[in-house]
């Protein structure tokens, strides 16, 4: 005689998440389960959504999967003796944290079977062994419960479970009418992720936490323990089929056990007769069919279908599409957004049969970043009003024209001359920084004897620039520039009484820069940068601005603030670089870091008063940003924080 354990959790963390939710109606069951038991510590599983080409590497697996039908079609497989097909594209894998064994759960389809009940095939290896086991699970759900699967992760109502256990290859497999007679028992557990800790089902130990359901999030794990009891295979190999009804039942054992050794909760009324017997333990979660996920979220009203049949039949055709968005629903939700997003996307597709569904996330990414340039840029929206001007800063005539001339003169076989500043504000924001001095009192100035007025110490600052910041980082040079006939020399203008339109070298540790003051007043002045036959193209434009504010209380607030944007769009190297965000920003963070310690040091060791304030930096999440691009978040996600 053969038990089999199976155990039902939520596949955690990742997308395309489905969990079953048990509720007990036993009162029997509840009422000597009021207390909660705490049975672990730490989750006795984790797991992950795996894809095609991760399944076909395990050849347990592979080769099981190949033992229903030597034919192949669309990446599923299809038995023409049981009019079943499963679907390979994606599984949820599940694996032990002891490590002694791991399943693979693949959603089933029936020809011509339509309806909301949900059908798995769980293929479960023990590490140890190397052996495999195989059951079918079918979920005996409403429609109401299907939904709520789709919406929230889980269900909350009474449903039955029907499980059969599959001996041999799937030409043996019985029909559903198999009467040979199995038990059941399942005991529900619940795990909360902020301590790791799993109970035991009852009225005190429920998930208490409200469920998102436009993200489908919860704050608690819940996963059943199913004890099936059968009677010995026949000898032609045939399997028994069960069919339970979700009462919970206590459980005289320790669970945690269920998990290390294989070990079973002893079902009632056995006498202990099977010890000798094998035991196996199986984990599964519920996994929904592409077609029903797609199926359920935008035709789940009847009144109102999003999905014409065109639509369905095209969806049938483009598996690949059709699994992305899938993920799209699971990750996002179904909500009314997602819903008109995906309508559209398919709309799209069908019109433009290159256009995947991950293109048209990065257009309509695009699209928003151009209606929205602080999109990437995580940061409160009451915060972005103290770079909006700097952000929206466009050179003027004078600048443009000096541009224009010296690249009309300076003919090159190479780069042209270019302000790399985006008009009308174009382009996507990767960097907002501020780097404050506050000064009470300011320093003497040893020509008049008397400390500098504010206008006064700016343009000292401005015409000593280098001695304010460490040179290791940056220093900062008018430019000099020879080729042929053609020659600048900006010395001249860079210290004079108005540096407009002067061009400026930045030679810094990786790579040099050009910029070009585009703005100037008696309280701050604005560098741009810019495109040059010797410094080349910049991968990030950017605008910084130099100058000073007063205080309500009478000081002075001497700063330099910035913003940088992508030169080509969002760049999606980067977006998917493994590079934290603020390493592009090291230099440029310890060269203005510099600058308010040199600035400060200055005004105190010549008879002022000056403190450092704190800095400001907002830059991208970049693996928010990724989640984006690859349709784990919704692209509304891309914006300020209220």
């Amino acid at each position: 005689m053969k038990t089999i354990k199976l155990i039902t959790f939520k596949l955690m963390l990742l997308f395309l998440t489905t969990t079953l939710f048990v509720n007990c109606e036993n009162d029997t069951a509840l009422e000597t389960q009021d207390e909660v038991l705490t049975v672990a510590k730490q989750a006795p599983f984790s797991s992950r959504l795996v894809y095609t080409n991760e399944i076909e590497r395990n050849t347990i697996i592979s080769s099981k999967l190949r033992g229903i039908t030597q034919n192949r079609n669309n990446a599923s497989f299809e038995s023409d003796t049981n009019g079943f097909t499963v679907d390979t594209d994606v599984a949820n894998y599940v694996e032990k944290s002891d490590g002694s064994g791991y399943s693979y759960t693949f959603a089933i389809s029936r020809d011509g079977v339509v309806g909301s009940e949900l059908e798995n095939l769980v293929l479960s290896v023990n590490t140890d062994t190397q052996e495999l086991s195989t059951v079918l699970i079918k979920y005996h759900y409403t429609a109401t419960q299907l939904q709520e699967l789709l919406q929230t992760g889980h269900v909350s109502t009474h449903s039955e479970t029907t499980v059969t256990p599959i001996e041999g290859d799937f030409s043996n497999l019985l029909a559903e009418s198999n009467t040979l007679p199995c038990t059941i028992q399942i005991t529900t557990y619940h795990i909360t992720p902020d301590t790791g800790e799993t109970f035991l089902y009852g009225t005190n130990s429920q998930c208490q936490h409200e469920i998102d359901p436009d993200s489908g999030e919860t704050e608690c794990e819940v996963y059943n323990v199913m004890n099936i009891l059968c009677p010995p295979s026949s000898s032609n190999g045939t399997s028994g089929t069960t069919t339970s009804t979700n009462n919970n039942t206590n459980a005289s054992s320790d669970p945690s056990n269920n998990t290390s050794n294989g070990g079973t909760t002893t079902p009632p009324n056995s006498n202990n007769q099977n010890d000798s017997t094998d035991r196996e333990e199986i984990v599964t979660t519920p996994l929904l069919t592409i077609s029903q996920i797609i199926g359920n979220c935008m035709n789940g009203n009847s009144f109102t279908p999003l999905l014409t049949q065109e639509m369905q039949s095209w969806l049938r055709d483009n598996r690949n599409l059709s699994l992305a968005i899938s993920n799209y629903i699971q990750n996002v939700g179904c909500n009314d957004s997602s819903k008109d997003f995906i309508e559209n996307a398919i709309e799209a597709m069908m019109e433009e049969p290159s256009l995947t569904f991950e293109k048209y996330i990065r257009e309509r990414v695009e699209e928003k970043l151009e209606e929205r340039p602080f999109g990437l840029i995580e940061a409160p929206c009451s915060e972005l009003v103290k770079w909006q001007a700097l952000a929206m800063h466009n050179p003027p005539v004078s600048v443009t024209n000096r541009v224009h001339a010296i690249d009309n003169q300076d003919l090159t076989f190479f780069t042209d001359y270019a302000i790399q500043t985006i008009e009308n504000a174009e382009g996507h924001l990767v960097n907002m920084d501020y780097f404050p001095v506050e000064i009470t009192s300011f320093p003497i100035n040893p020509s008049t004897s008397l400390p500098y007025t504010p206008e006064e110490f700016l343009t000292y600052f401005r015409l000593n620039i280098n001695s304010f910041i460490d040179n290791t980082w940056a220093v900062f040079e008018p430019v000099v520039y020879q080729n042929g006939s053609f020659s600048i020399d900006d010395t001249d203008l860079w210290n004079s009484n108005n540096p407009m339109t002067a061009l400026l070298t930045l030679d810094i540790p990786v790579d040099e820069g050009t910029v070009i003051v585009s703005d100037y007043s008696d309280s701050n002045f604005t560098v741009i940068t810019l495109e040059t036959p010797w410094d080349s193209e910049h991968p990030v434009s950017g605008v910084r601005d130099f100058g000073f504010t007063q205080n309500s209380w009478g000081s002075y607030v001497f700063y330099t603030r910035a913003v940088d944007r992508m030169a080509d769009a969002i760049d999606y190297v980067v977006a998917n670089s493994p590079i934290p965000n603020d390493v592009a920003f090291f230099g440029s963070d310890a060269l203005w870091n510099s600058f308010q310690e040199k600035l400060t040091a200055f005004v105190n060791l010549n008879g002022g008063t000056a403190q450092i304030n704190n800095k400001e930096s907002y830059r991208p999440i970049w693996e928010k940003i990724k989640k984006v691009l690859r349709g784990e978040i919704s692209i509304d996600e891309l914006d300020c924080l209220e």
